[in-house]
This record gives structure tokens, C-alpha cells and sequence, in this order.
């Protein structure tokens, strides 16, 4: 039984990619990060759990989480030195299917953080992605930016340490 009323998770119980988690509303805010972690439909992880409260707090019932890369881990670093192109592919074509079908959206949070920088093709998903994006005519918002210009990450130790908590976070044009 999950803890987490009507949370998504696409594809449910993969360990190894996920392209979509999220909770469906008449008001959504869609979250871009890195990579996925270990949250799914059962648990969220601290990252999930922020984003969730970040939608909350600016009026959305409802959140999805997408990512530059859907291949699974806690560990930015442990992602590939080369670019899987189905998996890379497959989340494309997920997020234009998304686009184009959920008309709720009406916040775009941009959350990858300075991790884009080490791999040459999270830069260029995070380039597709953002084309995608332009269909929904809405203005990216971020937490603010690091010192790179890269949206900052929702992580609470970044929440807590720019903005003493999540209730704190104020969000910002990208």
C-alpha cells in the first residue's frame, strides 16, 4: 500500500529509469531535474517530497517531475560517460506525449542544477527539452541560479541553506 495517495510513476517499479512522477491536478507545476533518484509511487525521496511542497506552496494541486536523463541514480556522477540514445530518446518522446496531453500545467520549474555540466548531453537534452517546453508559452521559473547560471536543485540541503526551509522558497524567472 503507498503511502502516497495518487502519486505516478512511470514506468512503475523500475529501478533502472524513470521518466514521470507526479500527482495529477487541475493546476499543475512541472518539475525539470537532472535525473531521477529513488522516489516512485510508493515513496518519495527528499527531492520529490520538496518539489511537491514547492507546487503546493504556489497554488498547483498538482506536480509532475520529469528529468534532462531518466536513467536511475542517487548519484549525479554515476551516470554514464556516453549517452544511452534509447533511453534518451524514449524520454523525449515521453515528454512531448506529456506536452501535448496534459493541458494543466501551468507552471515550469527548471531544477537541474550544475550537474548539466558534466556530460556534453545532458546539455543537449536539457536543449530539446526546452524547445519542447516553448509549445506551452510559459515563462520558466527557477529557485534561483548558481553561480554557473544553472537553476538551482531542490535538494533540502540547498533549500535550507538559501532559503532556511521549503516554506521559504520564493520562486524566480529563469
Amino acid at each position: 500500500m503507498s503511502t502516497y495517495k495518487n502519486i505516478i510513476c512511470n514506468p512503475p517499479g523500475d529501478n533502472n529509469k524513470r521518466f514521470l512522477l507526479g500527482k495529477k491536478g487541475s493546476n499543475e507545476m512541472l518539475a525539470i531535474g537532472l535525473n531521477p533518484s529513488t522516489a516512485n509511487e510508493d515513496n518519495l525521496d527528499p527531492t520529490s517530497r520538496n518539489i511537491q511542497a514547492i507546487a503546493q506552496n504556489n497554488r498547483c494541486d498538482g506536480w509532475w517531475l520529469i528529468n534532462l536523463y531518466a536513467q536511475r541514480t542517487p548519484k549525479p556522477s554515476k551516470l554514464p560517460k556516453k549517452v544511452n540514445q534509447a533511453i534518451a530518446k524514449e524520454n523525449i518522446d515521453f515528454i512531448q506525449e506529456l506536452i501535448h496531453n496534459d493541458n494543466n500545467i501551468s507552471k515550469i520549474l527548471f531544477c537541474w542544477g550544475n550537474h548539466i555540466n558534466d556530460h556534453p548531453y545532458l546539455k543537449k537534452q536539457a536543449d530539446q527539452i526546452i524547445t519542447i517546453l516553448r509549445e506551452l508559452d510559459l515563462k520558466p521559473l527557477c529557485l534561483g541560479k548558481t553561480l554557473a547560471g544553472n537553476p538551482l536543485h531542490p535538494a533540502p540541503m540547498v533549500v535550507n541553506r538559501f532559503f532556511g526551509g521549503i516554506n521559504n522558497v520564493v520562486l524566480e524567472k529563469y
